[in-house]
């Protein structure tokens, strides 16, 4: 600050150290003026950086008082005014900058101090922390380490109760599951042997309309068909590569109707009497047991786990449920006429001879019932229910296109699986006469969007 007050102090004596009146100082001539010496333009910076390192300027180094000169030397009292104006505005950016270096200085004090301040408190919170940590005696260790232990017990101990707890939890809960599966089961196994009777037990005709009436079932025959279609679903090969097999359908039933005929019922009831009396209260042979090769793996199922058997008389006859597969036209001409083996193989071929085809195996019936919807929720089909009167089996192990009408003694063909040394992988069931067929329920389901099936991985 010394420094910029000589320094002001030295320029206001370079610019301000002239004479107010030169006519009292000099005299005058006829060829001559009152002018200010004329000063080369190094002098006088030389004089100004001086005066800005803080050099005291000796008397020679000051401008000299006005000279007499000559006219065409000299410069006029307006330039000197001019000068005198520059030299101003110089001095007040000077005073200027002066004032700017000044507050920047002081800006940079209090940054000092400030930064003082967080000095003084960062070593006081380092003392205090210092003060807080020390090294525990031996006592305190001893002490802690006993902490420790009773700590590592108490949580041994907490998580054996919380162990225990949830041991305790998962067992009544699977207990609850249990139960309340075999509730489920318990209902559904009374739905179902309540639907199954209404299945297999023959109305009176004076209860059906004469002609073919299709209503909702009830809850306990939709519980049954749905519990029989559901459980003779299996796996098939694929129809592109048929060494390949497709997993099991996934598929939820929507809707099943009750089919009523008179006329079936009346058809179907006389067939019945005759076998009865051709048999002369004697049983038929019954059904074998099934054997089937799904790929590699080989199932040998009891056939009365795999065919619903219809016992309503003492006498076993061999009537069971199947499943029949047709497309949409032809289920509507079987519900108004019934099935006629005359039309057998038309669209599809027959194997085993002009007759009509069940199989036990709902998911066989898939490939023909080709009159399919799709809908946003996946493919949609339908099959019938119907009761089947097998009498005596003819069982089959090689095609026969040929036949019209099963061997002697016996009232319809099983073709056997390939595990029993036939041609098919699934067992097919072949009647040649109507009246042996009664429908019973139209089956409506809908193809899950992940089955993959032989018909949804076409």
């Amino acid at each position: 600050m010394e420094c910029f007050d000589g320094m002001n102090k030295k320029l206001t004596s370079c610019v301000f150290n002239r004479p107010e009146t030169v006519q009292e100082s000099w005299p005058l001539c006829a060829r001559r003026t009152h002018t200010w010496p004329v000063e080369s333009k190094e002098s006088l910076d030389g004089r100004m950086q001086a005066c800005s390192r803080g050099e005291d300027l000796s008397e020679d180094d000051l401008p000299k008082g006005p000279e007499l000169c000559d006219m065409g030397s000299c410069k006029s009292m307006e330039e000197l005014r001019t000068e005198n104006a520059n030299f101003k505005m110089l001095y007040d950016a000077q005073q200027q900058l002066i004032a700017t270096l000044q507050a920047q200085l002081r800006v940079q004090e209090i940054d000092l101090d400030s930064m003082k301040q967080v000095n003084t408190w960062q070593e006081k919170a380092l003392a205090s922390l210092k003060d807080q940590v020390h090294t525990p005696s031996d006592d305190e260790n001893r002490r802690l380490e006993d902490e420790t232990k009773d700590s590592e017990q108490v949580e041994t101990k907490s998580l054996e109760k919380l162990k225990s707890k949830l041991a305790k939890m998962s067992a009544e809960s699977t207990l609850y599951r249990e139960q309340a599966d075999a509730q489920a089961m318990a209902a559904l196994a009374t739905s179902v042997r309540a639907g199954w009777k209404a299945a297999c037990i023959l109305p009176h005709e004076s209860t059906l309309p004469s002609q073919t009436s299709v209503c909702p079932a009830d809850r306990a025959e939709f519980s049954f068909v749905e519990w029989l279609f559901t459980r003779s679903l299996v796996r098939h090969r694929q129809a592109r590569d048929p060494s390949l097999w497709c997993p099991t359908p996934r598929v939820k039933v929507r809707q099943v109707e009750k089919v009523e005929n008179r006329t079936f019922l009346k058809r179907y009831a006389q067939r019945r009497e005759e076998l009865l009396e051709e048999r002369a209260g004697h049983n038929c042979e019954a059904l074998r047991d099934i054997k089937t090769f799904i790929g590699q793996s080989l199932q040998n199922r009891r056939s009365i786990e795999e065919v619903c058997r219809c016992s309503d008389t003492g006498v076993n006859l061999n009537e069971v449920l199947l499943f029949h597969g047709s497309p949409n036209g032809k289920i509507n001409g079987i519900l108004n006429g019934g099935f006629d083996p005359r039309y057998a193989g038309l669209g599809t071929g027959a194997m085993f001879g002009q007759g009509s085809y069940f199989a036990h195996n709902a998911s066989k019936c898939f490939r023909y019932a080709g009159d399919s919807t799709t809908d946003p929720g996946g493919l949609r089909q339908s099959v019938l229910v119907v009761r089947a009167l097998l009498g005596n089996p003819h069982y089959q192990q090689h095609m026969c296109p040929d036949r019209r009408m099963p061997p002697a003694n016996t009232h319809s063909v099983v073709a056997l699986t390939k595990a029993e040394g036939g041609c098919v992988d699934h067992r097919e069931y072949v009647l040649y006469e109507k009246a042996a067929i009664l429908p019973l329920y139209l089956i409506e389901f809908q193809h899950l969007p992940d089955c993959g099936c032989l018909m949804c991985c076409v």
